[in-house]
């Protein structure tokens, strides 16, 4: 690598090394998303689960919203499709 005038000049090899790197980071990056859409997934089907259980189980709107940190009518409007 050679500095003229302030500027970085870098040789072919060095650019496709750089080129490499980046790669390598962008798919790193990228499959992390997969994994943890992968994850996000699953837990949330978890959680649909323990609010199924909890309703069958008799537990009020209120106790769950609780649970949730949410409303209750928020958790009667999200979960009312998985409990019905």
């Amino acid at each position: 690598m050679e500095k003229t005038d302030e500027k970085v000049v870098l040789t072919a090899s060095e650019k496709n090394r750089i080129r490499g790197k980046e790669a390598l980071k962008a798919s790193t990056v990228l499959q992390n998303i997969q994994k943890l859409k992968k994850e996000a997934t699953s837990a949330q089907q978890a959680l649909d689960n323990a609010v199924i259980k909890a309703r069958a189980e008799g537990y009020s709107w209120v106790a769950i919203a609780a649970g949730l940190g949410v409303s209750p009518q928020g958790a009667r409007q999200k979960y009312l499709r998985v409990t019905a």
